[in-house]
């Protein structure tokens, strides 16, 4: 019994995970642009750039937080519907990109 509770705990969690990746698919061409405008960036610069690099980075993703918020508002309620909240698909999304960001800001550095 134990093993069927964690078995659809399990696929519960997945498709939750299935889900945000949707949501995230929805932006993550522009995201990943800016991503890699801001590791070119910061391969040319150096450390020096951080900065710079840093709150662009911070800016796209308010900006791209405010275009998808009024451009796809009616789409929250599919993900509503299935269970996930805005605010768990919206901090889940940019804690990953940003997450990702930085740790590719940290491979550069660690190859130079």
């Amino acid at each position: 019994m134990d093993n069927l509770f964690n078995y659809i705990s399990y696929m519960r969690l997945l498709k939750k995970i299935k889900l945000i990746w949707m949501f995230y698919c929805s932006f993550i061409f522009s995201s990943m642009l800016i991503t890699f405008c801001c590791l070119a960036l910061f391969w040319r610069n150096g450390f020096r750039s951080f900065a710079g690099i840093f709150w662009l980075k911070i800016i796209t993703l308010a900006l791209t937080f405010y275009f998808i918020n009024s451009y796809k508002s009616k789409e929250f309620y599919y993900y509503q519907n299935l269970g996930i909240s805005k605010n768990i698909l919206w901090l889940t999304t940019l804690l990953f990109d940003f997450t990702l960001f930085l740790f590719l800001i940290f491979m550069i550095y660690s190859m130079k």
